[in-house]
């Protein structure tokens, strides 16, 4: 197993190791290790335990809530070269397709390897945006993306987990197999040793979330450890769900004159049997004004796209012989809403839908060019971007409060993100030092308007070390403390994942 033990090593020749997408960074670790198998894991887990080592788990360190930054300090262990990937099997008492791969395979290895596979035409269907992600990170976050609408989020798709726990033993965790008891308790014994986990009694919000530690009455074992953020175990291997493609794709990218025309459309489509939604994307007025300014401007190699308050991106599973009939309720969706398909980007085969896809991905990176030109005056100057979602029933309560405070205020922002799941992404650009400080401000305001209408503080990137305080406004004090009792009953030390969820 390569290691790193000298500090000044460290700082100059793995600075990366020290941050995260969240552009938090930690001053030094005591050293990084590469385990390269789950054996690896075990010593480095007794050599923290022996030296009483806090111990952050690395690996694509896509994340932005600064989880898998070491602000301890202590040891770094990136799982980056536990990339084995099995072929696909199929479970005939389940009925389904599976594959077994190492955390730190990346989600687009596992697309890439399905695609050259050709078995059963399969896929893997959580889709967070960020495909460079390693699927070890995102089972420890309940990643989501764009079809979780369709799909649901990572949790629907772990079969098995294999997990170092923090005193070294290893426990192999098949979905299924473990529930919670009549005192609501998950007990396990791994070599002779008993482990009891007191679940949570709080109540987990109707909307996709991954804030906290999963809980109910008579939970499977294995949904505590998907999400829990590296801070009950070191996840070794996994065993995932696959599902075949049996339908074409249809993408639409269709833009109209007003939000709630938008709005209606997304109602429309969602509740129409017809209709086989996969996927439903926002982009709001402000958004398609600054993506506009960019384009003209060159900052983009956008095709050219209409002048308008919103836009909406949608995908559509079909078989061959209902595209036309489709096309015709699509169109009549449209038209009711004063657009049409005349006035939507098409695409079903890969170049097509490329040219989408480059649509969606422009807004953050044009919002990321915005906020790195202004970083050059203010160099603490950052973008503060939400993530929060709420039950269909008050999506545009919580989107005009929004626009309300934002517009009094006279802050920058843009919106946008998944509207199929109501979870969209307030991205407030602050243009000096005093506007952060609003920002950060208007954040804690919306994520407890959130909590007031039924949603989550954190629908897909986790809580971090950077959201802990507002899983007091979710759970309270009380469900704080059931956290804190649930990580100290596996980990006594507290030596995995210090400073992330709970202190």
């Amino acid at each position: 197993m390569k290691k790193i033990t000298d500090n000044k090593i460290i700082l100059s020749d793995y600075p990366d190791y020290l941050c995260d997408e969240s552009r938090v960074t930690a001053i030094n670790a005591d050293c990084i290790l590469w385990p390269e198998n789950e054996c690896d894991i075990i010593d480095a887990v007794a050599l923290a335990q022996e030296k009483n080592s806090p111990i952050t788990v690395s690996a694509a360190r896509t994340g932005i809530v600064a989880a898998a930054v070491p602000l301890c300090g202590g040891m770094i262990l990136s799982i980056e070269k536990m990339v084995e990937i099995n072929s696909p099997s199929f479970d005939e008492d389940k009925n389904e397709w599976f594959m077994t791969v190492g955390p730190g395979v990346l989600l687009q290895d596992i697309e890439s390897f399905l695609h050259n596979h050709k078995e059963k035409n399969l896929f893997y269907p959580p889709d967070p945006t960020e495909m460079s992600a390693a699927i070890g990170g995102t089972v420890a976050t309940n990643a989501s993306g764009a079809r979780t609408y369709k799909y649901g989020a990572t949790r629907n798709y772990i079969r098995r987990l294999r997990v170092v726990l923090a005193d070294g033993n290893v426990i192999e965790i098949k979905r299924g197999e473990i529930f919670a008891d009549e005192s609501n308790e998950l007990c396990f014994s791994v070599s002779g040793k008993e482990y009891k986990i007191p679940v949570p009694d709080y109540s987990m919000p109707k909307t996709k979330n991954c804030a906290g530690y999963f809980a109910k009455p008579h939970m499977d074992l294995i949904d505590l450890f998907i999400g829990s953020e590296g801070t009950l175990g070191i996840i070794s291997e996994i065993e995932i769900k696959l599902l075949e493609k049996n339908k074409e794709c249809l993408s639409l990218l269709s833009f109209f004159n007003s939000e709630n025309q938008a709005f209606k459309f997304v109602k429309s489509i969602r509740n129409d049997e017809k209709l086989d939604v996969e996927a439903i994307e926002f982009f709001g007025k402000n958004t398609l004004a600054l993506l506009h300014k960019r384009h003209e401007e060159g900052g983009t190699d956008l095709q050219d796209f209409p002048k308008c308050d919103a836009a909406v991106y949608s995908e559509f599973a079909f078989n061959e012989d209902e595209i036309e009939e489709i096309y015709e309720l699509l169109e009549e969706k449209l038209q009711s809403e004063g657009s049409s398909t005349d006035n939507s980007w098409a695409g079903m085969d890969y170049s097509e839908t490329e040219v989408l896809k480059k649509f969606r991905h422009a807004v953050p990176e044009t919002i990321n060019q915005i906020i790195g030109e202004r970083k050059r005056e203010i160099p603490d100057l950052h973008k503060i971007g939400t993530d929060l979602a709420v039950p269909d029933e008050n999506f545009e309560q919580i989107f005009n409060f929004y626009r309300e405070q934002l517009d009094s205020a006279g802050l920058q922002y843009a919106i946008f993100g998944h509207i199929g799941n109501n979870h969209l992404h307030v991205n407030m650009l602050p243009q000096n030092e005093n506007e952060l400080t609003e920002a950060k401000k208007f954040y804690k305001i919306f994520a407890q308007k959130a909590v007031e209408l039924g949603g989550t503080v954190s629908a897909e990137h986790g809580i971090g070390k950077l959201k802990k305080d507002f899983l007091k406004l979710m759970y309270g004090e009380r469900g704080v403390e059931e956290m804190k009792n649930v990580k100290l009953s596996l980990d006594p030390k507290n030596i995995l994942g210090v400073g992330s969820l709970i202190e």
